[in-house]
C-alpha cells in the first residue's frame, strides 16, 4: 500500500469510530431527554430541595420555638374559626 492508502484507511477509520461516538451520543441524549426520564429527574430534583427546605424548617423550628408555637396556634384558630364561632355563639345563647 502507498502512503495515501495508508492516510485514506487511517482517515476511514476514523470516521468511523466518529460515527459510532456520534450515534453513541444521539442515544443518551434521546433516552435523556424522554418525558419520563425528564419528569423523574424533576421528581428527584423535588425531592433533594423538599428535604432540605424541611431540614431547615427544622432547623429554625429549634432555633424559635415561641415564635413557632404562635404562628401553630394562629393558623389552627384561622382555619378552625367557623367551628369556634358557632361554638361561642351556642355558650353565648344558652347564658
Amino acid at each position: 500500500m502507498s502512503l495515501i492508502d495508508d492516510e485514506l484507511a487511517k482517515a476511514e477509520a476514523q470516521s468511523a469510530e466518529s460515527r459510532q461516538q456520534l450515534a453513541h451520543t444521539v442515544v443518551a441524549l434521546q433516552s435523556r431527554l424522554k418525558p419520563s426520564a425528564l419528569a423523574r429527574d424533576a421528581v428527584e430534583e423535588l425531592k433533594e430541595i423538599g428535604g432540605e427546605m424541611a431540614r431547615a424548617g427544622v432547623d429554625t423550628i429549634k432555633r424559635n420555638p415561641v415564635p413557632t408555637m404562635g404562628v401553630v396556634a394562629v393558623l389552627t384558630a384561622f382555619l378552625t374559626r367557623k367551628p369556634l364561632a358557632r361554638l361561642f355563639r351556642r355558650k353565648s345563647t344558652d347564658t
